[in-house]
């Protein structure tokens, strides 16, 4: 499964450099499918701009020197990607640092290009699409929301994903030349190999080329994944849960949806924590089948249930989940049983995923969990309550930081990992 490291170890190497060059290995295993042939220059040097690029990606800024100290490398090869790296305009030379306690010449420090390469990212929702712009840093330049097209066919929100491009872009005077890609979140069942939207249960499409479909409408490449897994990827890519290599990561909206990260990487098959039967009662959820997760503790869920029971200030008052949370917030409460139930369901959901897999943390994210002051403390009862002790302690709940923004921060993610950085070259690679 692996490239053998001895084959990525240079002619003539210091033993304590060996020695550093294969405790980088140990971290950064290599995956074949990525490098082809085992060993062969052309592999090596990608893997090694790879971690030219984690390294100042991970810090402010690095001399050539430290790299090559950072990495078990020689001065001669840093300098080669460095230099080839500046030209493609993906770093730049910024400064002097501090001489070295033995004297010498100032190192020239290097960091990522603030202002020459760009990528595109794209959240794509039922309810609102964002797009922003953004540097190599991760730094978001520009970011547009807008209501998605409520027609929901496939030519008007690819009409629309071109506009607010467009907008974006003119907004912050970037050329089209300067983007080196764009990363689509979207939901649904996606194959992000070959771009496919196979099927979107919120928008009606099946079978749909999505991904060449942006491209002729942007002439941009894309890269395209569902949101749960963009969103556990963006978590994982801005260094949020940098200690956890296994988290299994919930995306509580308009429908629950979920994603695994195991040994670092995202896990490509389908999770569908929504749909997991957890109660007994007759409902009846939007996949067809009775008492799912999804039914009981999402966005939609909730919706469905205020406009029953809550008493409406006019006939046709419609309440969103977040009309229920402001409501639950001001102190209506049935709405905050409404809160109390669902985040109920959720936790003893939760405890399941848990107990089976013993993740290093579980993060919640999503527009609902915005409500998080309604939702944690019955949610953690829940939890607490019927999991073992020895599961509750070595796998946490957490909420993501990130908040309403974990779709496009996950895109701007995919598409700096995927023609950027390609982190896959420098992680443990595990089956799939």
């Amino acid at each position: 499964m692996y490239a053998d490291s001895f084959h990525f170890i240079p002619e003539g190497m210091s033993p304590k450099n060996i020695l550093k060059r294969l405790d980088i290995f140990s971290k950064y295993a290599i995956p074949t499918n990525v490098v082809g042939l085992r060993g062969d220059p052309e592999s090596a040097r990608f893997i090694n701009r790879a971690l030219v690029l984690k390294g100042l990606k991970s810090t402010e800024s690095h001399s050539r020197a430290a790299l090559a100290r950072q990495l078990g490398l020689s001065k001669i090869t840093i300098s080669q990607i460095v230099a080839d790296l500046i030209a493609e305009g993906l770093i730049e030379e910024t400064g002097e640092g501090n001489p070295q306690s033995t004297g010498g010449r100032k190192p020239i420090l290097l960091t990522l290009s603030s202002s020459s390469r760009f990528v595109i990212g794209l959240d794509i929702g039922v309810t609102n699409t964002v797009v922003a712009v953004a540097g190599l840093k991760g730094e978001r330049l520009v970011q547009l929301r807008v209501p998605t097209n409520a027609k929901h066919d496939l030519q008007s929100i690819l009409s629309q994903i071109e506009d607010l491009v467009g907008a974006a872009l003119a907004k912050q005077s970037i050329s089209r030349d300067r983007i080196v890609g764009v990363g689509i979140s979207i939901g649904g069942l996606i194959e992000s190999q070959t771009g496919f939207i196979k099927f979107s249960p919120d928008f009606g499409w099946q079978d749909v080329p999505f991904r060449s479909l942006v491209e002729n409408r942007l002439n941009l490449p894309v890269t395209i994944d569902n949101c749960t897994r963009v969103m556990a990827f963006g978590e994982k890519w801005q260094e949020k849960s940098r200690d956890s290599e296994n988290i299994f990561y919930i995306n509580l909206g308009y429908g629950i949806g979920s994603a695994i990260v195991m040994h670092g990487r995202i896990y490509n098959n389908n999770s569908e924590f929504g749909h997991i039967r957890i109660t007994n009662k007759d409902v009846l959820c939007d996949c067809g089948k009775k008492g799912c997760l999804e039914a009981v503790a999402s966005g939609h869920a909730i919706e469905r249930i205020a406009n029953t029971i809550i008493e409406k200030k006019a006939p046709d008052a419609h309440y969103s989940a977040k009309d229920v949370a402001e409501l639950a917030l001001a102190g209506n409460e049935v709405a905050r049983q409404i809160f109390r139930d669902a985040s109920r369901y959720l936790g003893r959901a939760i405890s399941i995923a848990a107990t089976l897999f013993n993740p290093d943390k579980i993060v919640i994210a999503g527009g609902v969990a915005s409500a998080r002051e309604l939702i944690e403390e019955p949610l953690m009862d829940e939890y607490n309550a019927l999991t073992l002790d020895v599961i509750k302690k070595s796998t946490p709940v957490t909420f993501s930081s990130f908040g309403m923004d974990a779709g496009i921060i996950g895109a701007l993610s995919l598409a700096l990992n995927k023609y950027i950085f390609h982190e896959e070259a420098t992680i443990a690679a595990i089956p799939v």
